[in-house]
């Protein structure tokens, strides 16, 4: 697969000739995909809009359009689509989703903000996919950002940022009802919206029930769960040059799964099969007042909530958050961004014999102050971003992310970016605090094998080192290659234990947590985009990745399985393809080369066949993964198998 890297650019330019010889354009199609390619407006890399084409970092936008025609149900499944995310399912409900490596079922290195509010739990910094269940119909676009963005985000956006971004209250007027059923999954879902005087509002609701995968010997994986949610968004005016947003959601939600863990009596561990549960809700608003054309204030604040109630133990937390932000012109050449927040997050925490916390109610408070200054060098040619954000936190106290971008436009097609840039991934409360027992051995006395949290944990250090390159050679063709060079240091192992202890009669060993890992990872990511016509458009991306981790003499276990947890090499080619005016044929293609086993190299291909019945009514036929009966995508225990699957889908607007 290396040589796709080279091939891949020179496969789409030399198509792109030939059908501009054989199929031209007409003006007015041509002028829509020139602005769907080189006018695309982004929000998440400087907080402010800019076209994608300025933006000095990697980023990938995943537009309503994509999701639609894709016949996506869930978040994980529509990151597939972007060059260098690592998605794999690990259960019906759960997926790991990370970039640029470190990926796992607890992967901790990811931002990710639905409107502006971050979803990842505090309790080990990183995201429960299956509380995530924004609306498809509901969502303008999703902007991933691979690589750190701590410059503006602070602690834990080290590998990636996920923003997914709602349409306005405006844009959803009127009523949805769409449904959908098939092999593996049926639901149902509505949503109506309205105008009151100079605000506009939508309110939602949905249910979903997902079937259960498979075990590679066919047995069932215990794993079918569901989920309700509604929500509500306001959007409107204030005084002449105000502008607000209120939105709020909540959900609860059924997991039946099958667990394995330790215990204190013979035979030392115990086999369950039992529903877990998962509640929650938030509240969200921001002010928006423009003080002038060049300058603007917003003020954000959010509350969430969520419980999660497992065999081995309860999670209940409760996070306030508070952004102040002011984005300034100061003059032809400077644009400035400067804000300041605050968040706050409150445990409640049950445990077991096999998973407990030394402190079940905990408090943990963060600071924040950021500035960021675009300075026009050679206007319209060559641009400086110079930032930092400075963020103080319970764990390990101040920290400082800055980062340093160039943006060249040698002419006025091409864009080259640079950067240099800090990102801190600070500890959880699972890294500072958790007794987790590994195994039971039997004996006289047994032995405990078991992990526990260092209060003395260090956060996980990276400087990153950033090229990238967009080039539009004509006005439906695009390219955008990124690669990257990774150091990081104080990486999270496990220490050597300590001395045994005898405790209620059993011999306890202790490995704790530390920072005795370091090493290097290295990429590089490509992504195509051709309008063939204004029936047709392609989509294509390839990334690599490579991964060189170390401990110290020091540690218990090494990275190298961490390391065998990356795809070296993914690849994907989407088609969509207006077959007449109402209907739609949409292909997919993905491949990922081997990690550690038994998830070996696999090719998936999903199709959708779409009909507009009439302008408010359309149908869905989707399949996935139909090329095998099953496979294996992520090595756990129990092990899984995503299965082939269909759905049908309707979706009426009136």
């Amino acid at each position: 697969m290396k040589f796709i890297s080279s091939v891949f650019p020179m496969i789409f330019l030399a198509a792109a000739a030939q059908a501009q010889q054989t199929a031209p354009v007409d003006s007015e199609m041509e002028e829509i995909l020139s602005l769907d390619i080189a006018d695309l407006t982004v929000t998440s890399a400087s907080k402010r809009e800019q076209k994608l084409s300025d933006v000095p970092a990697a980023i990938y936008v995943i537009s309503h359009e994509d999701l639609h025609r894709a016949g996506i149900t869930s978040i994980p499944e529509a990151l597939r689509m972007v060059p260098g995310m690592e998605v794999a399912q690990t259960a019906s409900n759960a997926w790991a989703v990370s970039a640029r490596g470190f990926n796992s079922a607890f992967a901790n290195k990811l931002l990710v903000l639905i409107d502006g509010r971050t979803i990842y739990t505090p309790i080990f910094s990183g995201t429960y996919w299956d509380d995530q269940s924004v609306p498809i119909e509901d969502i303008d676009r999703i902007e991933v950002i691979r690589g750190p963005g701590a410059s503006l985000y602070g602690a834990n956006a080290v590998d990636g940022i996920i923003n997914i971004i709602t349409k306005s209250a405006a844009d959803t007027q009127g009523n949805m009802v769409s449904a959908g059923g098939g092999t593996r999954e049926g639901f149902i879902e509505g949503r109506h919206g309205g105008q009151s005087g100079d605000a506009f509002y939508r309110a939602y609701g949905q249910f979903s029930d997902y079937g259960q995968m498979r075990r590679p010997g066919g047995d069932s994986d215990h794993d079918r769960w569901d989920r309700a949610r509604s929500g509500f968004r306001v959007d409107g005016k204030g005084a002449e040059k105000d502008s607000y947003t209120l939105e709020g959601d909540a959900y609860d939600g059924r997991q039946s799964a099958q667990q394995t863990f330790a215990t204190a009596t013979p035979p030392f561990s115990a086999t369950t099969i039992r529903d877990n549960s998962s509640y929650g809700g938030d509240i969200l608003g921001r002010w928006n007042h423009e003080i002038s054309k060049d300058s603007v204030i917003s003020l954000q604040a959010y509350v969430d909530h969520y419980s999660r109630l497992e065999a081995i133990d309860g999670q209940h937390v409760t996070t306030g958050d508070i952004e102040f932000q002011h984005n300034l012109r100061l003059d032809e050449r400077n644009n400035f961004i400067w804000g300041a927040g605050a968040r706050v997050h409150t445990d409640d925490l049950t445990g077991s014999f096999a998973a407990n916390f030394n402190t079940s109610q905990q408090t943990h408070e963060t600071f924040n102050a950021f500035a960021q200054d675009e300075y026009a060098l050679i206007p319209s040619t060559l641009y400086a971003t110079l930032g930092s954000k400075f963020e103080y936190n319970d764990f390990t106290g101040f920290e400082v992310e800055p980062s340093a971008r160039l943006t060249w436009h040698p002419v006025s097609n091409q864009t080259v970016w640079a950067a240099v840039s800090r990102a801190v991934r600070t500890p959880s409360d699972v890294d500072e605090d958790v007794n987790l027992v590994a195994a039971v051995l039997p004996g006289a006395p047994p032995t405990v094998l078991r992990v526990v949290g260092n209060p003395n944990q260090k956060s996980e250090d990276l400087i990153a080192y950033e090229l990238g390159h967009r080039i539009q050679p004509t006005r439906s063709l695009s390219f955008d290659t990124s690669v990257f060079y990774n150091r990081f240091t104080n990486l999270e192992t496990i220490g050597q234990p300590g001395a045994p202890v005898l405790s209620n009669g059993m011999l306890v060993v202790s490995y704790m947590f530390d920072n005795l890992g370091s090493g290097d990872v290295y990429g590089l990511e490509e992504s195509a985009n051709w309008n063939i016509s204004h029936r047709w458009r392609l989509t294509g991306g390839y990334s690599y990745l490579r991964m060189n981790l170390d401990v110290a003499p020091a540690a218990a276990a090494d990275l190298r399985s961490t390391e065998r947890l990356a795809p070296r090499h993914q690849f994907s080619i989407r088609s969509y393809w207006n077959v007449t005016d109402s209907v739609q044929w949409d292909n997919m293609l993905y491949y990922v080369s081997a990690i550690s086993a038994p998830a070996d190299a696999y090719f998936r291909y999903d199709t959708r066949l779409g009909w507009q019945i009439t302008p408010g009514i359309e149908a869905s036929l989707i399949g996935r993964n139909l090329l095998q009966h099953s496979h294996p995508e992520f090595p756990v225990i129990p092990q899984t198998e995503v299965p082939r699957s269909a759905l049908a889908e309707i979706t009426w607007k009136f």
